[in-house]
């Protein structure tokens, strides 16, 4: 009989204890839960993205209300993104506000079509699309972008006339040029700084662009085309024509039917 009674003390106590241990893994879920159940997300990092879109993407998910979850999504799983984005990571400011910090791909520059102006980034993918005008972003002329769609390539992209974009707006940063203007024309680059144009060719080095601040320095209210697409190390002379001068300039200092070389900046 009282082993009987023992068997059974027994198996009530393993209930009672298998009872306790599911309720409190119940009330640390829920407390889990409860706790982490994002209510703010904050996005960083993002210049010309778009924040609310960022949030919608994240909150596209429907485990996206819990905060452990972002942390474990976005650091150890693959992710969707917008096109212009390269990376996504999730930070906790505390356990319910989540911190989206974005790393957002370089605008190389952009286009006017009618009222819009695309942006795209190096390899030619519209990164985005608005009236908006990004301070520091060239304009660039000479790109065909009828039918371009966000986060799609460009359907005209020529690698070799991007990287010759992505060279030149690079080299005109290093020497601190602000050309009001950059035209590609037939795969070469030209810079426009008011009435003159500075022709670079479709070979972009940092020996033609330490050229253009000294000599547009010595051609201040002139007015025509500076070559330097065939400008080299060695020495190569630069030359400028004129296509209009003031008429006091024109008759005290050069006929306008003469080409006259301007010496290299060097």
């Amino acid at each position: 009989m009282r082993q009987k009674k023992n068997k059974g003390y027994k198996k009530s106590h393993k209930i009672y204890a298998l009872t306790v241990i599911v309720l409190g893994l119940a009330i640390i879920l829920m407390a889990l839960f409860l706790l982490f159940y994002v209510q703010k997300i904050e996005v960083k990092g993002n210049e010309y993205t778009d924040s609310q879109e960022i949030v919608d993407l994240v909150e596209e998910d429907p485990l996206a209300i819990n905060s452990l979850y972002l942390l474990y999504k976005y650091r150890f799983t693959d992710y969707d993104m917008p096109g212009s984005l390269n990376s996504i990571s999730v930070s906790l400011r505390a356990p319910w506000s989540v911190q989206v910090t974005v790393d957002e791909k370089s605008i190389l520059g952009y286009v006017t079509s009618g009222e819009q102006n695309v942006y795209f980034d190096k390899e030619g993918t519209v990164v985005k699309e608005s009236s908006e005008v990004l301070e520091g972003v060239p304009c660039i002329e000479g790109l065909d972008v009828s039918g371009a769609e966000l986060y799609q390539s460009l359907e005209n992209g020529d690698e070799a006339v991007f990287q010759s974009i992505l060279e030149v707006t690079q080299q005109v940063r290093e020497f601190e040029l602000s050309p009001d203007r950059i035209v590609c024309s037939n795969g070469d680059i030209q810079l426009w700084f008011g009435e003159i144009c500075v022709l670079l060719g479709d070979n972009i080095t940092s020996d033609k662009m330490a050229q253009i601040s000294p000599i547009l320095a010595n051609l201040e209210g002139r007015k025509g085309t500076l070559h330097l697409e065939h400008f080299s190390e060695e020495g190569n002379a630069v030359t400028f024509d004129i296509d209009e001068l003031p008429a006091a300039e024109a008759t005290q200092e050069t006929p306008e039917a003469e080409q006259p070389e301007v010496a290299s900046g060097e």
